[in-house]
C-alpha cells in the first residue's frame, strides 16, 4: 500500500515528468533539467529576435556560404553606421576652443624688473607684465584706449579733470580687491623720482584725488585728448609695496621678480642657471580674474641671449612662438608646423639724412634725392608686409608727397653744379664726387630697401655704398658721433604721439634724443608744440597734419614704410591672427582667445 508519500512523489513526476531519470541512464546523457525546461519554453513561446546567448551558436547553426554571408553583411552594415554616425557628428558638430593646454614662447633677452614703473627699459619685463598686470585702460586692435579695470569714466572741468570708476570684481592675485588706493599709490609712485621710474615725465603734473574706494580724479594742468593712452600702466598692490619697501630701494625688492597683479596670469615659478640667469619663467591662469578668462591654462617663457636661438627653439620644437621674426626669417623655416601672424606696430621705417653732413646739409640735394625714391617700387619690394607712407605718423593719411621723377632729379643736380661727365656714371663737381653712404642694421628686409636706394640714386648718377651693422652698436654709434650721412632705421611712435625727440631741435645733435636728420628748424618746432597743447581730437589731427608737412618742407628724411613683422607661431596653437598693436607686448592683449585644446559640440 503507498504511503501518502509515494503518492505525492508519484503526481509531482507525472507533473514534471523531465525532472525523472530513466531507468538505466548514465549521468552523462542525463539531461540538465535547466536547460529541458528552457527548450520547452523557447519551443512554445520563440523570440523573433535571438538573444546573445542565441547568436554565440551562429557559427554552429550556420554553414559554408551562409556562415561568409552574414558575418559580411554584419562587417557592411557596421561601416555603413561608423560612416552614417560620423557624418552627422561632423554635420551636426563643430569645433570649438576647449580649456586647458601650455603655451611656450621663445623670447631674446631676460627679464629683470617685472614692475610696470619699470618695465618701459626693457621689452622683455613689457611682456610679462602685460600678463600679470592690468591697468585702467588697454588698448584695444585700432589703438584706442578702452576700459579695463575701470568701469565707468568722466570727463570734467573741460577736459582738465579725468574721473574713473573701478570695477568692484577686481582682485590681485593674492585674493586682496584693487581699490582706488592702489590706483593712487601707482601713480603717486611713478610720480616719485626716487622710484627713477621712466614713466616720471609722465605724470609729474598730474594730481590723483582718492575720492572714495573706487573713484580717483586725475587733474590735469591742461586738456589732454591722448591721456587715456597712458593710464594703460599696470596697477600696483599697495599693500605690498607699502609694507618695508622704500622708494629709492623699490628696484632691488623681491616683489620685483615675484610680482603680484590683477591680471590674467599669476606667477607661479622661475628658473635660474648658475650665473643669475633667468631661463625660465612659468605663469598659470588666474581663477578670479574679472575679465575673459583665457582658454590656456599655462604660459611659459624661455630666456635666449640672441634671435637666432629663439628662432631655432620654435623650429625645434621645444617653444611655440616668436615674435618680431623678419619675413625673410619666417618663410624659410614656416613648414606644415609652423604659421605666421602679421605684427603691425606703429612705426616708421625711414631713410635719414644727416643735415649736419657736409654733402647732405644742402636742402636742395636732399630734394633730388627724394625725386629719384619711388614708393611703387617700394610697395613692390615688400608686398604686403609693409604699407607706403609719407608722414612721420604711420597712421596718417597725408596727401601730399613727392612726385618721383627721375628727369628732375638729373635736372636739379645739374643745376646745384654736379655733372656727369661723357663717359662716366657718378657725377662730381669743381672739388669733389657725389658719393653717399647708407648705414643700415643687419636685417634682410632693410638690407634691401637699403639696395633699392642705392639702385635709384645710382641712376641719378650718384655713387652709393651700403654698409650693414647690428642693430645696437649701429645706433649707439650713430648717436654717440653723428658721423653717417643716411641712416636707415624703423622708429617706433610712442603712445602719446609725442615726437619732438625725433624732430626737434633740442634733440639734435648729442645722444639726448633719437632726432637722427639732426634739424633744427622753428616751423617743425612749432607745429610740435601744437600737437602737445592740443585739446581736441580734432585740434591733434590738424596739428599733426601740420607736422607732416613742416617736416617734409625741409626733406630732412624720406618716410618710407609702415612695416610689419612676423610672428613665428605652432600650427597648434589657434586664435591668434594678424594685430595692430601699440608696443611688443601688446601682442598678448587678445591672448584670452588663444587656445591649444578643442573639443565637439551640437550646432
Amino acid at each position: 500500500m503507498f504511503s501518502i508519500f509515494d503518492r505525492f512523489r508519484s503526481a509531482w513526476n507525472k507533473v514534471f515528468f523531465w525532472q525523472t531519470p530513466s531507468a538505466g541512464s548514465s549521468e552523462e546523457f542525463t539531461p540538465h533539467p535547466h536547460a529541458d525546461h528552457a527548450l520547452v519554453l523557447a519551443v512554445t513561446s520563440p523570440k523573433r529576435v535571438p538573444r546573445w546567448k542565441q547568436l554565440r551558436f551562429i557559427n554552429r547553426v550556420l554553414v559554408g556560404r551562409e556562415r561568409g554571408l552574414f558575418w559580411g553583411a554584419l562587417a557592411v552594415g557596421i561601416i555603413a553606421f561608423g560612416v552614417g554616425l560620423t557624418d552627422i557628428v561632423r554635420t551636426r558638430t563643430e569645433l570649438v576652443p576647449a580649456g586647458g593646454g601650455v603655451f611656450t614662447e621663445a623670447v631674446e633677452g631676460t627679464p629683470k624688473l617685472i614692475n610696470p614703473l619699470f618695465a618701459p627699459a626693457n621689452d622683455v619685463d613689457r611682456d610679462l607684465v602685460a600678463l600679470v598686470f592690468s591697468g585702467l585702460f588697454r588698448l584695444d586692435g585700432q589703438l584706442n584706449a578702452v576700459p579695463d579695470l575701470v568701469k565707468d569714466y568722466h570727463w570734467l572741468e573741460n577736459g582738465k579733470t579725468l574721473e574713473v570708476i573701478l570695477r568692484e570684481d577686481a582682485r590681485f592675485h593674492d585674493g586682496q580687491p584693487v581699490t582706488a588706493h592702489d590706483v593712487v599709490f601707482t601713480y603717486e609712485a611713478a610720480k616719485n623720482q626716487e622710484w627713477r621710474s621712466l614713466l616720471y615725465s609722465t605724470f609729474r603734473d598730474v594730481v590723483l584725488i582718492e575720492v572714495d574706494e573706487h573713484t580717483v580724479q586725475f587733474q590735469l594742468p591742461s586738456a589732454n585728448p591722448l591721456f587715456l593712452n597712458d593710464l594703460t600702466v599696470g596697477i600696483l598692490p599697495a599693500h605690498i609695496w607699502e609694507e618695508g619697501v622704500t622708494p629709492s630701494n623699490a628696484h632691488l625688492a623681491d616683489a620685483n621678480l615675484k610680482p603680484i597683479g590683477s591680471g590674467p596670469y599669476r606667477v607661479v615659478s622661475y628658473t635660474r642657471d648658475g650665473r643669475g640667469n633667468i631661463l625660465h619663467f612659468h605663469l598659470a591662469r588666474f581663477g578670479g580674474y574679472y575679465g575673459i578668462q583665457p582658454f590656456i591654462e599655462e604660459v611659459r617663457f624661455r630666456f635666449y641671449p640672441d634671435r637666432d636661438q629663439a628662432l631655432q627653439a620654435v623650429t625645434n620644437g621645444q617653444a611655440d612662438a616668436v615674435a618680431f621674426v623678419s619675413w625673410s626669417e619666417a618663410e624659410s623655416v614656416r613648414g606644415e608646423h609652423l604659421r605666421t601672424a602679421s605684427l603691425d606696430l606703429p612705426r616708421v621705417t625711414g631713410a635719414f639724412f644727416n643735415t649736419k653732413d657736409k654733402l647732405l646739409k644742402d636742402e636742395k640735394l636732399r630734394q633730388a634725392l627724394a625725386m629719384a625714391v619711388d614708393s611703387a617700387e617700394l610697395a613692390a619690394l615688400v608686398g604686403d608686409r609693409a604699407k607706403p607712407v609719407n608722414s612721420p605718423f604711420p597712421f596718417l593719411n597725408d596727401a601730399s608727397s613727392t612726385v618721383p621723377d627721375l628727369d628732375g632729379a638729373r635736372a636739379q643736380l645739374d643745376k646745384l653744379g654736379w655733372k656727369l661727365a661723357e663717359g662716366t656714371n657718378v657725377r662730381t663737381n669743381a672739388s669733389s664726387t657725389l658719393t653717399i653712404t647708407i648705414d643700415v642694421p643687419n636685417q634682410p628686409d632693410l638690407i634691401a630697401l637699403a639696395e633699392l636706394l642705392k639702385r635709384r640714386w645710382s641712376l641719378i648718377g650718384a655713387q652709393v655704398d651700403v654698409r650693414a651693422d647690428e642693430d645696437m652698436p649701429l645706433l649707439r654709434n650713430a648717436l654717440a658721433t653723428r658721423a653717417y650721412q643716411v641712416l636707415v632705421w624703423n622708429i617706433l611712435i610712442p603712445a602719446d604721439q609725442n615726437l619732438a625727440q625725433f624732430w626737434g631741435s633740442a634733440y639734435a645733435g648729442g645722444s639726448r634724443g633719437f632726432n637722427l636728420s639732426n634739424l633744427a628748424d622753428r616751423d617743425v618746432d612749432a607745429a610740435l608744440e601744437r600737437t602737445r597743447t592740443a585739446t581736441t581730437t580734432a585740434e591733434l589731427t590738424d596739428a599733426q597734419m601740420a607736422l607732416s608737412q613742416a617736416i617734409k618742407k625741409r626733406t630732412p628724411a624720406l618716410l618710407l614704410l609702415r612695416p610689419s613683422e612676423a610672428y613665428l607661431i605652432a600650427s597648434r596653437v589657434k586664435g591668434v591672427s594678424d594685430m595692430r598693436i601699440s608696443r611688443p607686448s601688446d601682442r598678448f592683449v587678445d591672448l584670452q582667445h588663444w587656445y591649444v585644446n578643442e573639443r565637439r559640440q551640437w550646432k
